[in-house]
């Protein structure tokens, strides 16, 4: 669920970005929802976005514009193992301030720990999402995985 909590978040991110007056937040969850989202998923991330605006940013407008940076170019090993849709996805993310650079490159590092010849854009969205909402709690992603269908603690 966090992953589509974070494709909601990008895509009103975006809508922000784009457009030049007051988005009508009602269209955006109406399009959202004929999109296949809930209105729980929808309320989530809308409370997620205006809850980390006004704690990291006094200017909401400074917050919804690319942020000019560097852009992490992926070596050639790198480059095989992360497809480049799922790296795309990254740089998105970045631009639009929900990652940092040092987010990107645990991103990247843990991707490429998976031992897999191919991480695809629903892993990177699973790193994301781990590394977005495990900042509110005292947990890393470093300490523990949540397998899916199980208790269990890795």
């Amino acid at each position: 669920m966090q992953e589509r909590i974070i494709e909601i978040i990008v895509y009103v991110l975006e809508e922000f970005r784009h457009s030049r007056s007051k988005e009508n937040y009602t269209d955006i969850s109406q399009t959202l929802m004929s999109r296949g989202y809930t209105e729980n998923e929808i309320n989530l991330a809308f409370s997620w976005i205006f809850d980390h605006l006004q704690q990291n940013t006094p200017d909401e407008e400074e917050r919804l514009h690319y942020q000019e940076s560097s852009v992490r170019v992926l070596h050639d090993l790198e480059k095989m193992v992360i497809e480049p849709d799922a790296y795309g996805y990254l740089l998105q993310l970045q631009q639009l301030g929900l990652i940092s650079e040092a987010d990107m490159e645990d991103i990247i590092e843990k991707a490429l720990s998976l031992g897999t010849t191919h991480v695809t854009l629903e892993d990177i969205k699973a790193f994301t999402s781990a590394i977005i909402f495990n900042r509110e709690t005292p947990h890393n992603m470093d300490v523990y995985f949540m397998h899916p269908g199980t208790n269990t603690i890795h």
